[in-house]
């Protein structure tokens, strides 16, 4: 928990945190721009991963954030999307006379699980932007595992962003992916560093 309070800390202290998040959440609102603003994550992430300091990048090189960009979407509809669909899929065929906010429930708990994976997903990826990495399922499964149970706190907290700015949904996904892939990315690349490396 102290490492996650270092961080944000660390992001919020910023000078250009504050025009970055506006403009990457405002980016979110329009679908195609949205990929400039998930290139940034990307690249923010990418920096954090190779050499283990967190900075906010420049918005240069439009067209190499246009790529990462679809890269980190990619990842996001096979781990992301896909995922939260078929669970609540699942969850109404297993309890159909289920109250609605006991799907909530059940649902939100189950996105949670999801977002660890994702995110263990996106540091696989990223660790030679091949997307054959994707289908090493148990690797990456085991990743969320323990992203999970570490950082359970985290995940909750960016739920918790995600429900508090649904109305402004641009701000809701910028918000949590760039909560949680610089969390799980610094939580990663650590255990990496200390030898206990898992991808």
């Amino acid at each position: 928990m102290s490492n996650f309070e270092t961080l944000l800390t660390r992001l919020i202290q910023n000078p250009r945190f504050f025009l970055t998040f506006i403009a990457g959440s405002l980016l979110c609102f329009v679908p195609v721009l949205h990929f400039f603003a998930f290139g940034y994550l990307y690249r923010m992430a990418k920096m954090l991963r190779v050499n283990g300091t967190l900075e906010l990048p420049e918005w240069e090189d439009p067209s190499r954030l246009l790529i990462d960009g679809i890269r980190l979407t990619i990842v996001l509809l096979v781990y992301g999307f896909l995922p939260v669909t078929l669970g609540l899929i699942i969850i109404r065929l297993l309890i159909p006379d289920l109250a609605y906010t006991s799907v909530n429930i059940f649902l939100g708990l189950w996105k949670i699980a999801v977002l660890s994976l994702l995110c263990s997903a996106f540091y696989r990826y990223q660790r030679s932007q091949n997307f054959y990495e994707l289908l090493n399922f148990t690797l990456i499964f085991r990743m969320a595992v323990m992203f999970f149970k570490s950082n359970f706190f985290v995940l909750v907290l960016c739920y918790g962003l995600a429900m508090l700015l649904t109305p402004l949904y641009g701000f809701s996904i910028f918000s949590v992916l760039l909560v949680a892939l610089v969390q799980s990315t610094y939580y990663f690349y650590g255990l990496d560093i200390k030898g206990g490396r898992v991808a």
